[in-house]
């Protein structure tokens, strides 16, 4: 038998993707009048509904709501046993199925340590293997790379539009020249008005990157005053190091730098150990590269990601130098004698 956890997953999926049954979503209204913690979790997943897709539907996704509800107090109270409830990330995943090319897990926390006013925050993360696509309250289109995290205020585009991210984003900017576009990462803020660029800002990486495809952004530290800000071209590459503190520029082929939203990897004169964390990202796998000379080879081309991790290592290895092995979810990678 079916736990009551399990239930309402599979019953909020029906009902998020507008496909649940008359008898279905009695059975919902039934379980949410049963046990308030469904019902708060109902609650911040209709609301959630309507901020993740579109919040022109705001409307539409009320109405909804409110049906359900008239039925849940119509229904006559039903005891079931109290369970546990299953992982608000996992159910709010749900969501994206319906826009993302991944699911990603959405789910909306209050910061008690912030100011009222700001302490509000929705946040969207794309898990490890994943690849997921946000559209905006100001319609800005982001897509976040696999490990990445996207948060913003519920008061974003009332005065201004401010996102932080951790991890690796591609943004196309709505223009709008009086709210300026802020993206917050843990080294550097990336400020433009409508533009489209690339910013990769893994916690864990040593550097934060950003490539600039069109119009213009102005780069600058979180401390910094605007006048120590740096203004990037197209086809323009920033890297700041988060150890030296040192910015350095580039002019590039800004474009490959968002391929992987198609699932590609292009790269130029990286080294393996790099190649080698973006791919554990995308397939949630460890790498281990036994020699340190064979961490530092450098490599230029691009992947095709969407073929198995054994087949992508076998391209790289064009010079069938590697002995190459599998255990569990790791990955070996030894130089040949």
């Amino acid at each position: 038998m079916q736990s009551e956890n399990k239930i309402l997953d599979d019953l909020l999926i029906d009902y998020f993707s507008g496909m649940i049954s008359e008898s279905d979503q009695k059975q919902l209204s039934e379980l949410l009048k049963s046990n308030v913690e469904f019902k708060k979790q109902f609650d911040e997943m209709s609301k959630l509904h309507a901020v993740a897709f579109a919040p022109k539907i705001e409307a539409e996704k009320q109405a909804n709501y409110n049906k359900l509800i008239e039925q849940i107090n119509d229904t006559p109270s039903i005891q079931l046993p109290p369970s546990r409830i299953s992982n608000f990330r996992n159910i709010a995943a749900i969501i994206t199925l319906i826009i993302s090319v991944s699911v990603a897990s959405f789910y909306i926390y209050r910061d008690f340590t912030a100011p009222a006013d700001i302490a509000f925050w929705y946040e969207t993360m794309s898990p490890v293997g994943s690849q997921t696509k946000i559209i905006l309250p100001d319609s800005t289109i982001v897509w976040l790379n696999s490990g990445s995290t996207l948060k913003y205020n519920r008061s974003f585009g009332e005065k201004c539009r401010e996102v932080a991210l951790a991890g690796e984003g591609y943004f196309e900017v709505k223009k709008d020249k009086t709210k300026p576009f802020t993206v917050h990462t843990d080294s550097i803020n990336v400020n433009v008005l409508g533009t489209v660029f690339n910013v990769r800002a893994y916690i864990e990486d040593a550097t934060v990157t950003v490539n600039l495809i069109e119009g213009s952004v102005n780069v600058s530290l979180p401390n910094a005053d605007s006048q120590g800000a740096l203004t990037m071209k197209p086809n323009e590459k920033l890297v700041f190091n988060k150890l030296t503190k040192k910015i350095e520029s580039s002019q590039v082929d800004a474009s490959r730098s968002s391929l992987w939203t198609t699932g590609k990897l292009c790269f130029v004169d990286a080294t393996l150990e790099q190649i080698s964390r973006d791919l554990e990202r995308k397939y949630n796998v460890k790498i281990q590269i036994a020699s340190e000379k064979t961490k530092n080879e450098l490599f230029s081309g691009s992947l095709n990601l969407n073929q198995p991790l054994l087949e992508v290592l076998n391209y790289i290895d064009v010079d069938k130098k590697f002995i190459i092995s599998q255990v569990s979810d790791s990955i070996i990678i030894n130089i040949k004698e």
